[in-house]
C-alpha cells in the first residue's frame, strides 16, 4: 500500500514538471508543445518546421529549470503540424 501512495505521487509531481515546462514553453511562443519526463530524461516536442540555436537553447533552458534534467538527456524533436 505504501508502495502504490508513493507512486502516485511520484506520478504527480511528473505531471507538474510537465506542466511546468509546457506552460513556460507557450509563454516564451512555442505553441502546441510536449514535454515527457521518462526514467531515461524528457522528450520536448515543438510545433515548428524547425528552430534556431537561441530556441533550441531557450527550450534546454526552460525544460532543465523546470525538471533538474541534465541538456545530454533532454531530447528536442519538431513537427510541422499545420
Amino acid at each position: 500500500k505504501q508502495q502504490a501512495i508513493q507512486n502516485m505521487i511520484s506520478m504527480t509531481n511528473i505531471a507538474e514538471m510537465e506542466t511546468g515546462a509546457e506552460i513556460l514553453l507557450e509563454a516564451k511562443g512555442f505553441e502546441d508543445c510536449i514535454v515527457s519526463i521518462s526514467d531515461t530524461g524528457v522528450d520536448v516536442v515543438v510545433n515548428a518546421a524547425s528552430l534556431s540555436d537561441v530556441e533550441l537553447a531557450q527550450i534546454v533552458d526552460i525544460v532543465n529549470r523546470k525538471t533538474g534534467v541534465n541538456e545530454s538527456e533532454i531530447v528536442i524533436s519538431t513537427v510541422n503540424a499545420d
